[in-house]
């Protein structure tokens, strides 16, 4: 199980039967501003909890890494090394480097791996529903509970539907594969929030409560050890 989801390129066949190649780096939507919940919700709860480190896995041009490090959090991002040569990507880095010293970088999946620190909260925001295998996703789940603290929280954000208008034989895996005009395709998947739920549990976390703002959203908060809302 550990050796999968160690490359961003999947070359899958579709139902239409065409061969396709994704790149799951290639959802990246830079200068999105961070979702709400983080700086309006999250940010106050972490700090009701004394939560310090956060490993912010799949954080993309650091959407939601710099309202926690706004915030005062030591906050690590989690991404592959064909991610953080972007352009886009490279320059929010070399500001978090050069504005926050609580922040550093972790490149999946051998220094992770590598890496001994364990953390109070872990966020995966817009992460699991982009990854064609399945079974990948229980593995991205496994290893971020061993980088957790026996108290500690779990963010997962997902969003649905977003499938809408896209013709059938796009279907690859679970999902779709997006902008068929390109070389190499995004992936994307409609999360059942009760599947979604299941697969989470299944490693262990406990759910606190969901946090969404929005019908298409879906924003769950869990727990390891006793960790609870109140």
């Amino acid at each position: 199980m550990s050796s999968l989801f160690e490359n961003p390129i999947y070359r899958l066949t579709a139902k239409s039967g065409k061969k396709v190649t994704i790149d799951v780096t290639s959802s990246l939507s830079a200068g999105l501003p961070p979702n709400k919940v983080v700086a309006d919700t999250l940010v106050d709860f972490f700090h009701s909890k004394h939560v310090e480190t956060i490993v912010d896995f799949g954080a993309g041009a650091l959407r939601h890494t710099f309202p926690l490090l706004e915030a005062g959090f030591e906050v690590c991002a989690v991404e592959f090394e064909e991610q953080l040569k972007k352009p886009a990507v490279a320059e929010a880095y070399a500001k978090a480097e050069h504005d926050f010293p609580n922040f550093c970088t972790l490149v999946w999946p051998k220094h992770f791996k590598k890496d001994k620190r364990h953390f109070d909260a872990a966020l995966v925001c817009y992460v699991l529903q982009v990854m064609p295998i399945r079974k990948e996703r229980d593995v991205v789940l496994q290893l971020l509970k061993k980088k957790l603290n026996a108290e500690s929280y779990l963010l997962v954000m997902s969003r649905f539907g977003q499938s809408r208008g896209i013709p059938k034989e796009q279907v690859v895996k679970d999902g779709f594969y997006m902008y068929p005009e390109r070389d190499a395709h995004s992936f994307y998947s409609e999360l059942p929030t009760e599947q979604l739920r299941k697969q989470i549990e299944r490693h262990g976390f406990h759910r606190i409560r969901p946090l969404s703002e929005r019908g298409t959203d879906q924003i769950l908060l869990y727990g390891k050890g006793s960790s609870t809302w109140i």
